[in-house]
């Protein structure tokens, strides 16, 4: 069994990913336009088709409708190969992915914390909606102080305890179904659009992460800049003192020069 992630890069070139729930392994698979239109000739050489229409046939095949499709899966040691069969506009279309294994350190970035972002979604939806099925109390009380009365009885609900409502579904096994077969709660529309919002939010903290850590990288490289300024005007500065010195002691030795009697240099050879 296989969870699987698509990404179309602006209908020119796709990137695919497997997960392996069984085996626990990553697989990998990326393709630009010309790799694309390649395969297309070598696995369909009598179609004709644009890149983008071949993307929009692959998402509809491996998101939309998975199951009017055939496909065939060989695991090897160092990477998956899936073949597929499928009709594009009523005309037969063949198609291969060949994934390559990736380690599985990359599971954490790829499905770890996107799996802690699907169940913080969940809790603030949850927590969302007990705010207002308790704001909705609050309303329904307010009407009936008021004398207000339904006209079909069978309307009528309880108040909502939050204590009561875990325990109804502490008692519900519909989730050992989910475990066993968790296509079940992946194909959801729920958790479809769950985990929309989730992957857009993943995304934002993935940009808002490296926008910080190209922030403290110039930061850091700033500081650096300073201390190297710092460093120069501390060296201009010690070499500025030390030409003063050199010039205070030239004064000192020429005012001496001037004070003492001018000594013949040449040495007399005979007398």
């Amino acid at each position: 069994m296989f969870s699987l992630k698509l990404y179309l890069g602006n209908l020119d070139f796709f990137e695919m990913m497997l997960f392996d729930i069984d085996a626990f392994q990553l697989f990998y698979l990326s393709q630009n336009c010309e790799q694309i239109e390649k395969q297309l000739k070598e696995l369909n050489p009598s179609l004709e088709a644009p890149v983008k229409k071949i993307l929009e046939h692959l998402e509809t095949c491996l998101i939309n409708n998975p199951e009017k499709n055939e496909y065939t899966t060989s695991l090897h040691s160092d990477f998956l190969f899936i073949k597929m069969k499928s009709k594009l506009s009523g005309i037969k279309f063949n198609w291969e992915f060949k994934l390559t294994k990736l380690e599985n350190r990359l599971l954490n970035k790829h499905f770890v914390i996107p799996l802690l972002f699907n169940c913080a979604e969940y809790q603030q939806r949850e927590l969302e909606l007990i705010k207002i099925i308790q704001a909705k109390d609050k309303e329904i009380d307010d009407y009936k102080s008021q004398g207000i009365e339904l006209t079909r009885k069978y309307l009528a609900t309880e108040t909502f305890e939050l204590s009561h409502f875990d325990d109804q579904i502490k008692s519900k096994l519909q989730i050992d179904d989910l475990i066993e077969d968790p296509t079940k709660c992946l194909t959801t529309i729920l958790h479809q659009k769950v985990n929309k919002s989730c992957i857009d939010k993943y995304m934002d903290f993935q940009q808002k992460t490296m926008a910080k850590e190209t922030n403290d990288d110039f930061k850091s490289s700033e500081n650096s800049n300073k201390i190297l300024k710092n460093t120069d005007k501390a060296n201009d500065s010690a070499f500025s003192s030390k030409e003063k010195k050199r010039e205070e002691i030239d004064k000192v030795l020429e005012e001496e020069n001037k004070s003492c009697p001018k000594m013949n240099k040449k040495k007399k050879l005979f007398k």
